[in-house]
């Protein structure tokens, strides 16, 4: 049930969702009830990553076989195979990327640039985590996916790295070189203390920006499901006024007659 209401069309999420609770609760499951009602509709981006699982689950398979590669060949230290994975993670990044922003323009809805961004990097912590991967293919997301932990790019960097530090001969023009060297590294540390002060902007930029865009989305929800209760509780008044138009045209009739005996 969770699945085909977090693969539906976004728009209709609410209404199917109280229907099929209501379901539950009629056949006697409240248990059921509850849970399909607690349920929280994607956002599109989320959306987008439920539609490319439940419709291309062979593309999705191959980027989480990549991913068991990538892990492997970073365990094996293998710095060469690695720079190569990493290049074939971009390409199907890209590639599964797109496939889910055209599975949502097909399910009448666009994705914008953040959106775009929201797919890959949830595609991204699927690729990078098993769990994350197993959340992705149960097709049940409501918003999209971070990763927190060291990335396979650091990994990478790392295993590389470590394979480009082997000795090599000394020059004799690296003692003349050695004050440049040391200047070069100085302008390096900075670059990098700069750096991680902006990455750091980023990252609380990014931050509050999800947290509003995911504040709105529960907002839209909330204003859905007031709408719905009250065109229930006027349809409930409605009658309850035909009702009592009813009752009194019965009383008036009554008093008609009695007057007449």
């Amino acid at each position: 049930m969770a699945r085909e209401l977090c693969t539906g069309d976004p728009v209709n999420f609410v209404t199917a969702r109280n229907a099929a609770a209501a379901r539950a609760r009629e056949s006697g499951d409240t248990g059921l009830a509850e849970r399909i009602k607690k349920l929280r509709k994607p956002t599109t981006a989320a959306w987008a990553v439920n539609l490319l699982a439940d419709r291309e689950p062979d593309e999705l398979g191959a980027l989480l076989d990549l991913g068991d590669r990538l892990r492997h060949a970073q365990r094996e230290l293998r710095g060469d195979e690695l720079r190569d994975l990493a290049a074939e993670r971009t390409r199907v990044l890209d590639r599964l990327t797109t496939r889910a922003a055209e599975l949502a323009v097909e399910g009448g809805h666009g994705i914008a640039d953040s959106g775009r961004e929201q797919i890959t990097q949830t595609l991204t912590a699927a690729l990078s985590d098993p769990e994350a991967a197993a959340e992705v293919q149960r097709a049940t997301l409501t918003k999209p996916l971070e990763y927190s932990g060291f990335g396979l790019d650091d990994l990478a960097v790392a295993a590389i790295q470590r394979q480009a530090a082997r000795p090599r001969p000394a020059r004799k023009s690296e003692e003349s070189g050695e004050g440049k060297v040391l200047e070069l590294r100085n302008r390096l540390r900075d670059s990098e203390k700069h750096l991680d002060v902006a990455a750091a902007e980023l990252t609380r930029a990014e931050t509050a920006c999800r947290e509003a865009e995911e504040h709105h989305e529960r907002l839209r929800e909330e204003l859905a499901d007031a709408e719905a209760e009250l065109r229930v509780r006027r349809r409930d008044v409605k009658t309850a006024r035909q009702e009592h138009e009813r009752a009194v045209k019965a009383k008036d009739a009554a008093a008609r007659a009695l007057g007449e005996d």
